[in-house]
This record gives C-alpha cells, sequence and structure tokens, in this order.
C-alpha cells in the first residue's frame, strides 16, 4: 500500500505530480478558482485513451516507457489520509461523492520541455449562476472508480497536444466528439486513432510523429464517423455568438480554427468553445475554450467589443492578436437545415425588432423533439394539448423571442428540411 495518497492541495504538492509546465499552472490555477481543498494519488492506472496510443506508438520506442499512468481526484472537502481510510472501512463515503471535482491523468512521456503530459482529464465546470449571469457548458456524465468509491462528474473532456500522436486539430476533435457518441452514438476514438484516420485523406506530412491535421483532414475524420460537418464562416462576431449559443445550447462544442499573430508570423490553432456567460439580455460576455496548449475553460473575453478577436492567454504568452477564422460544428447527418439559412431569417427578424424598437430580445437555438417537448410540457402556452400531441421532426431550429427575460413565442422550423420550413408558433402565456 502506498504510504500517503492523499495530500492537501497545494501548488507545491500538486507540482510533484503534474510538473510545471503551462498546462499545469494553469490547472493549478483552475482547481484553486473552483474549490480544491484535498486530492488523491492513484498509481498505476489504465487509462483507455493512452493504452491505445501506447499500442499504436509508444510500445514501439527504444526508450522504456511505462504503459501505466497516475490519475488524481481532487476534492473541495478536507480530509486527512486516515479520514479517508476509515471511510473506505466503514463505508461512509457520501462526502467523497459530493465534493468530487474530477480528475486529471497524468501520462508517463515528458514534453520537450521535460515536463509531463496531462491526459485525460475531467473537471467541473464554473458556477452555473455567476450574480446576475450565467453560464451555458457543453457537458456529459463521466464516471470514475477510486477504490470502489463511484464518482461521477458532469463535464466536457481536455487533455493536452502529444506531438507523438496528436498535434491540436486532433485533441479539439477528441473533445469535441466525445460527448456527441452519448447523443448521436458515434464511436469515440483515442487521438491516435483520430490521427490515422484523419490522415488516411492525402497530406504530404506524415500521420506519426503528427506534425498536424489539415482542415480537409478533420473534415474527413467527422464524415468517417458518420457526421456531417457544418463550416461557419467568421465574417462578425454577433455570427459567432449566435453560432455558440445555438449549438452549445443542443449540447454540440464548435471547433475554432484560430489565426495567431505575433509581429510578421502568422500560425493556425485549433480549438473547442465548450461554454459561455451571458447576462440578462442574453448577450454574450465571455466564453470558455478548450485549448490544448492552455487548459479546460480557459476564460475569453472579446477584443474591440467583437468575437471575432479574442482577449485570453495567447495574448499573455506574447502574441499580438488571436483572431477566428471559422467554426467546423459536428452535426448528425439528419440535420439538413444548415446553419446560414436559419440564422438569415434570425438576422432579419432581429432588424425589424430594432427598427420597431420592441423590448424584446431574440435567441436562435438548435434543439430536438424529447428535449423541446420536455420543457414545453413545463411551461404554460396556448393549446398546449394540440402542441404536445402534434407530430415534429426530430430536430428543429428554434427562434425564441423574450420579454424581460421571460419567452414569449417560439417560431419552429424543421431542421430536417433543406430548405425554411415554419412548423408552427408557440405561444406562452
Amino acid at each position: 500500500m502506498v504510504d500517503n495518497i492523499v495530500h492537501e492541495f497545494s501548488k507545491e504538492n500538486l507540482q510533484i505530480y503534474i510538473g510545471n509546465s503551462l498546462r499545469s499552472q494553469y490547472l493549478t490555477k483552475y482547481l484553486s478558482e473552483i474549490g480544491a481543498k484535498t486530492f488523491v494519488v492513484e498509481e498505476r492506472y489504465v487509462d483507455k485513451d493512452y493504452m491505445i496510443d501506447y499500442q499504436k506508438f509508444y510500445s514501439r520506442s527504444f526508450k522504456e516507457i511505462s504503459k501505466f499512468t497516475t490519475r488524481i481526484h481532487f476534492f473541495s472537502e478536507d480530509f486527512s489520509l486516515e479520514t479517508f481510510y476509515k471511510s473506505l472501512e466503514t463505508n461512509q463515503v457520501d462526502y467523497l461523492k459530493s465534493s468530487y471535482l474530477g480528475f486529471v491523468v497524468v501520462r508517463p512521456i515528458k514534453s520537450s520541455n521535460d515536463q509531463p503530459l496531462i491526459g485525460r482529464t475531467v473537471l467541473k465546470t464554473y458556477p452555473l449562476v455567476d450574480g446576475d449571469e450565467k453560464r451555458f457548458f457543453v457537458t456529459a456524465s463521466y464516471t470514475a472508480s477510486l477504490f470502489g468509491v463511484p464518482l461521477v462528474i458532469e463535464s466536457l473532456p481536455y487533455q493536452e497536444q502529444d506531438q507523438g500522436v496528436s498535434a491540436c486539430a486532433t485533441i479539439a476533435l477528441w473533445s469535441a466528439l466525445n460527448p456527441l457518441s452519448g447523443i448521436f452514438g458515434t464511436i469515440r476514438h483515442s487521438p491516435a486513432e483520430i490521427t490515422e484516420v484523419a490522415t488516411s485523406f492525402p497530406s504530404p506530412y506524415r500521420a506519426f510523429p503528427s506534425s498536424g491535421l489539415t482542415w480537409e483532414q478533420m473534415i474527413n475524420y467527422v464524415r468517417s464517423i458518420g457526421l456531417d460537418i457544418e463550416v461557419i464562416g467568421a465574417e462578425s462576431g454577433n455570427i459567432i455568438t449566435t453560432a455558440v449559443k445555438a449549438y452549445l445550447n443542443a449540447g454540440l462544442p464548435l471547433v475554432a480554427a484560430l489565426v495567431l499573430k505575433r509581429r510578421r508570423e502568422m500560425s493556425r490553432h485549433a480549438v473547442v468553445i465548450s461554454g459561455y456567460r451571458c447576462d440578462r439580455k442574453r448577450r454574450v460576455k465571455e466564453l470558455y475554450v478548450h485549448d490544448d496548449q492552455i487548459g479546460p475553460y480557459s476564460r475569453v473575453t472579446p477584443r474591440d467589443d467583437s468575437f471575432q478577436e479574442w482577449e485570453n492567454e495567447w495574448l499573455q504568452m506574447g502574441y499580438d492578436s488571436v483572431k477566428v477564422e471559422k467554426l467546423l460544428v459536428p452535426v448528425y447527418p439528419k440535420i439538413r437545415l444548415t446553419f446560414p439559412r436559419i440564422y438569415a431569417y434570425y438576422r432579419e427578424f432581429k432588424k425589424k425588432i430594432e427598427k420597431r424598437e420592441l423590448d424584446i430580445d431574440l435567441e436562435l437555438f438548435l434543439t430536438w423533439i424529447e428535449k423541446y417537448k420536455e420543457y414545453l410540457l413545463s411551461k404554460n402556452i396556448n393549446n398546449k394539448i394540440k402542441v404536445l400531441t402534434i407530430p415534429m421532426p426530430k430536430y428543429m431550429w428554434v427562434v425564441r423571442a423574450y420579454y424581460d427575460d421571460e419567452p414569449v413565442f417560439d417560431d419552429v422550423f424543421d431542421g430536417t428540411s433543406v430548405y425554411l420550413q415554419h412548423l408552427l408558433t408557440v405561444k406562452y402565456i
């Protein structure tokens, strides 16, 4: 038995296990912000994603590399090693379940800077309510068993890029597609498997070690697992925030293609938009991004009042600008009504409201029949029985009007139609 597996959360204690890279520093800061007080170390952990990558790449290295990882579990409760052992003996583990903040997997390989690589990481999000403002995140339910204690966390997985088997685009796809297996039933691949499939599309670069995927290879991979893609140009800050809200509310993360500029140099980078924060008028004030070079839920604020350009950690690392070039959204093929078509309707509707100076806010979002009817069931609407029993397509686009933070009406469109097809208007009472 390991003598000391329970530690007080501190930078010094955690650094022993996760090192002092920029990712590690960010994780320490983030965990502090969400209230970490104690962590428990699980040695010789078999991580599925790393094991596949190990089989495909690291097992063939001359250097002896372990197939085991270290998994670190975090809690918002203070407790000692003795208390923890007693809890296991008596099965008094409710405080562990209620205070669980998630885990970080540390891979037994080092970066070029001789720092441990951060593997599959699943951590609790920021609180959903922030004063008068609200946060929205794409999450799925993930489980972990700590010495027999069943733990559950709602999150979106993150990991650091490993240039042996995956660069930023691969990690962005891995993270963005992870929750979609529960929504669309798609297969989950490890980073090495994603790189392997994606690079079957012709490229002048080697698959392993990975030098990164092209935009076309990313699209090729998404289609190979039975999904289609929506590519959205970032012509304005408004289209970016509208797309973010529309898809994140449906549980679909967005991959953002970024252009990083530093003096005369320009490089491209891929991240996952995993959440946003908005005010009572539903105006987006902050984005949250899974960036393999920074960490999970990295805060992004608009530069010059537009989310076309970002203020985030990249500027602190010496870059002059971070600009969104385009967005990629993995969607189910039956969702045929494209975002540009429904957005054009939404934009014109919004212009008419603004011209008439009506105190009404509009929101556009994608949904599906079960989720939408469950929402309507909890509301007071006109002709409720008729609306709930009327046949509807599996997927729908909804333009919702709000007055003083309360829904007024929904314009509902067939998401499975190629063209704009209005289904019904739902009026709230």
